[in-house]
Parts: structure tokens; C-alpha cells; sequence
């Protein structure tokens, strides 16, 4: 497998606009694939068809068998082997972090996604027929399995709707914190949220003007230094970082809804005054150059209607 394959798959499914992918590996047959050492953007969740296999997540080891269901934190280092001769089988359901509520929920990613993405201690979670939460998980991720090999109408929304039953049960299984130190990061992540939620506001009402960073600092009234760390804290980026995501955001939607702007006109309106360096920024986001995403559109947009 190409070294910057997961890369590459990632680009690909942020792009596709829906960044959740089902895997079925065959490891019983005797070229079977080798799941070596890798890590990816995206949390997984696996479960078990057949046989035994051992997973090592970091340095943990686990022994997997038929029916388990295993949790893979996002950027966690693992690998897969088959434990006995008669190997194993099992689905994989990838999902980008950025799928489960969407762009922009700052303060629900504060509370719910970062606590289990960001945590080092949670990098997997096995959960056998004999742990009480295997019957709570399991509808949902056979649910998940299904629609995504079925591919009915709706599927998408559908397994969204799964994806956050299964993360509300991941987040139930969050270590608790002392009384003591939960009401100080309560109030130190209620203070980011709420700054860094003025600073977006004041992105999104600004990102087509010539927004710097000491702009954004003067618009939620503390330095460039506490702004950039406050933001760090909730968003998990930078505030200039967040401009330009916001940006090529708008950019994409501006492709969609005005199919005859060409690229430059767009790159103006979002914000650029430059076309290369637009053309650099969307390429690091979206892993193609405006051109090319428009070409993509073009080629799923239905035939024109004639009339008859």
C-alpha cells in the first residue's frame, strides 16, 4: 500500500462531501492482506464476522474474536493480524470526525467530540458480548454496517443518525474528573467557547474583507496572544486558520450556486486577493485545486432539460 494512501483516502472522502467509508476484510484466503502499522484522520469502528485476530492500538494488545466490537481513536497508531490458521473477517466503518455534527457546532465539539478524540487515554475501546454496553452498541453499528452496504435512500442521514447514538455511548464511557478540577475546565472551556463563538461570528460576518489577526483579537477584546490560545482550546486551530477553512467553505458553495463565476471572481468574493495563494490554501483543504472540484461538479450535475 502507497505511503500516504490514508491521506489520500482522506482527501478523497472530504471531498465526496460524505467522509464515512464501510471496509470488508477478507483475511481468511491464503494472499490475504496484511493490515500493517497506519493511522488515519478518521475514528474507526470494527466488528468482528469471523475468527480471532490481534489488534495493537499504540502499545496496547488486544485479542479480538466473532461478534467483538472495537473502537479506534482518531490519529492512533494500529495494526491487525489474524490469531489463528483459519484467519479472520471483519467490516470497518471509517467516519471524519468533522461528519458527526458538522462545520461550525463549536460548542458541542467543546463538550462532546474533543473530550474523546483529543484524549490520549482513550485510544480504543473492545467491548465483548459479556460487557453491558455490546447490546446497546451493537444495533447501531450493525444499523451503520447495513445501510452503508445497501446504500438505500436517505442512507447518508440515516447513518449519521447512528454514528451519533454509537459517539453518545463512547462518551458515556469518558474516565470521570474530580468535582474540583470538572468545575475549573468547566469554566475555562465555557470562557473559550463563548470567546471563541464572538470571534467566529465576527469571521463569518468579515471573511471577505482583509481580516488580520489583531482584528479578530479587537473584536472579543483580549490580546492576539489569549486569542490564539483560546481558540487553540476550543477549536482545536488557530482563529486564521479558521478564516481560511470558513473561506474555502464559502468557496465551495459559491461553485455550487454560481456555476459561471470563474475561479478568480470567486476567489475575491470569499475574501483572496491573491489566485495562486487561493489556489494553495484550497488545495490543503479540500486535497484538489478549485479547478478540479469545479470539474467534479461539473460531471454529477444531470444533463440539461430539453424541453420537447
Amino acid at each position: 500500500m502507497e505511503p500516504d494512501y490514508y491521506m489520500k483516502r482522506t482527501q478523497r472522502l472530504l471531498l465526496r462531501g460524505y467522509p464515512v467509508e464501510l471496509t470488508t476484510v477478507d483475511c481468511t484466503t491464503p494472499n490475504a492482506p496484511i493490515v500493517y502499522w497506519h493511522w488515519h484522520d478518521e475514528i474507526e469502528f470494527q466488528y468482528i464476522q469471523k475468527g480471532q485476530a490481534y489488534i495493537t492500538c499504540d502499545e496496547d494488545n488486544i485479542t479480538v474474536s466473532e461478534g467483538d466490537i472495537v473502537f479506534i481513536n482518531q490519529a492512533v497508531r494500529h495494526f491487525i493480524t489474524p490469531a489463528g490458521a483459519d484467519g479472520v473477517i471483519f467490516s470497518s466503518v471509517i467516519v471524519n470526525p468533522s461528519f458527526i455534527l458538522g462545520f461550525g457546532q463549536i460548542e458541542l465539539e467543546n463538550k462532546y467530540i474533543t473530550p474523546i478524540i483529543a484524549n490520549q487515554s482513550f485510544n480504543h475501546l473492545h467491548i465483548t458480548g459479556d460487557d453491558s454496553l455490546y447490546q446497546q452498541f451493537l444495533p447501531h453499528l450493525k444499523q451503520l454496517i447495513t445501510l452503508n452496504q445497501d446504500c438505500p435512500s436517505g442512507y447518508e442521514l440515516l447513518s449519521k443518525a447512528c454514528i451519533l447514538q454509537l459517539w453518545n455511548l463512547l462518551y458515556s464511557q469518558l474516565p470521570s474528573r474530580t468535582a474540583a478540577s470538572s468545575k475549573i475546565s468547566a469554566r475555562t472551556a465555557n470562557q473559550d467557547a463563548q470567546r471563541t463563538k464572538q470571534a467566529m461570528i465576527y469571521i463569518q460576518e468579515h471573511f471577505m474583507e482583509s481580516v488580520t489577526l489583531d482584528d479578530i483579537a479587537d473584536a472579543i477584546l483580549v490580546s492576539k496572544s489569549e486569542c490564539c490560545r483560546c481558540f487553540k482550546r476550543a477549536a482545536g486551530l488557530s482563529p486564521i486558520e479558521y478564516l481560511m477553512k470558513y473561506r474555502i467553505a464559502e468557496s465551495t458553495k459559491y461553485m455550487h450556486r454560481k456555476t459561471h463565476e470563474s475561479i478568480s471572481e470567486i476567489a475575491g468574493a470569499v475574501g483572496f486577493n491573491n489566485i495562486s495563494y487561493f489556489n494553495k490554501v484550497f488545495k490543503k483543504f479540500m486535497g484538489c485545486t478549485p479547478t478540479e472540484y469545479r470539474q467534479s461538479l461539473r460531471r454529477e450535475m444531470p444533463p440539461p432539460f430539453t424541453q420537447i
